[in-house]
């Protein structure tokens, strides 16, 4: 894993890396697993057999590679930033309204000023609290968007909870889960069993006479404990369920909010297959290629093609097919 003191070493090429993307971080994220993709062993996997027998010596254990990807995630710690300061509304300004007014000219309008009541300029406490309630009730509409079932669109394949966010892709699910931030990972009692999981903090918190539970309930699916891992990142419990079937989940605790799981993204990555269903998957792109652009035969007509035979041969000459030739074989 590289060490922070020498990361400083790599900043000009990944300046000009991100300069070449227009500063879109997801090109250049794109951009660098594609070279790891292309160019080093980041996504072989080798064979089972030879994991076991110690002979293989390129690429990672199916999960490892994500493993090692997360690990160097973790390394460096979020950077939260503070709250945008808001922006004071400018000053209402006074209403003008004109009066005809004898004056000595008569034609000459005075301008009469229109003062607000302090009533008006200082909105009393209770519209305060309306306003703050208004704003709340708005954020959460625009965080949880809902079907006209009632069920969450998906975001990242998860959802939203009372109690905690998640994410999803076929192989596992990513739970965050809010804790107090003066909380460390030995004041937490975290439990991953294969159907529930469990998060309490081992002392009373202040004002409690009891350990709180943040999570505690039965998962709507199978895990596999081992592989499943936790980490606290600035009042964040990350932690991560290596699912035990390959499928996509409605909500990770029973009981909770569901997701419209029909709208999920189910589409994977060739990489993410093994070689001999990738092989198949790019025979299949390489026949629609050449079908649909080219006009060419595929692999099965090229390999069923019989050879051209010339109809006229000039004196002397004698097509000899393998027919013949095993003819010819024989009376040898």
């Amino acid at each position: 894993m590289a060490s922070r003191q020498v990361d400083g070493a790599f900043d000009e090429p990944l300046i000009a890396l991100t300069q070449q993307c227009n500063g879109d971080l997801q090109k250049v994220m794109g951009a660098f697993f594609s070279f790891l993709h292309r160019r080093t062993d980041f996504y072989l996997v080798p064979h089972e057999d030879d994991i076991k027998e110690g002979k293989a010596k390129m690429g990672f254990k199916q999960g490892d590679a994500e493993k090692l990807l997360m690990a160097s995630f973790r390394q460096f710690p979020l950077r939260r930033m503070p709250r945008q300061a808001q922006q004071q509304p400018p000053p209402p300004k006074q209403a003008q309204i004109t009066a005809n007014v004898p004056t000595d000219d008569a034609d000459a309008p005075k301008i009469v000023e229109e003062s607000k009541t302090p009533t008006d300029a200082n909105p009393s406490s209770d519209e305060k609290n309306l306003s703050k309630k208004t704003s709340k009730s708005s954020d959460n509409e625009d965080s949880v968007r809902l079907t006209e079932e009632g069920l969450q669109i998906p975001v990242g394949n998860g959802g939203t909870a009372k109690r905690y966010k998640w994410t999803q892709t076929l192989d596992e699910c990513t739970v965050l889960i809010g804790v107090p931030d003066e909380l460390r990972g030995k004041d937490l009692k975290v439990m991953i069993k294969s159907s529930s999981i469990s998060v309490q903090s081992k002392q009373p918190l202040a004002g409690e006479s009891e350990p709180t539970f943040f999570v505690d309930g039965n998962l709507t699916g199978s895990i596999v404990p081992d592989e499943s891992t936790w980490t606290l990142e600035g009042g964040v419990i990350i932690m991560i369920l290596y699912k035990k079937a390959k499928t996509f989940w409605e909500n990770v605790i029973e009981g909770d909010e569901k997701i419209d799981a029909s709208l999920v993204d189910s589409r994977r990555h060739i990489g993410d297959y093994d070689e001999s269903t990738q092989a198949q998957i790019r025979k299949i792109m390489f026949e629609q290629q050449k079908e649909a652009k080219l006009g060419m035969p595929n692999a099965q007509q090229i390999a069923n093609a019989k050879p051209l035979i010339p109809e006229n041969f000039p004196p002397g000459v004698e097509y000899i097919d393998e027919k013949k030739m095993a003819e010819v074989t024989a009376k040898k």
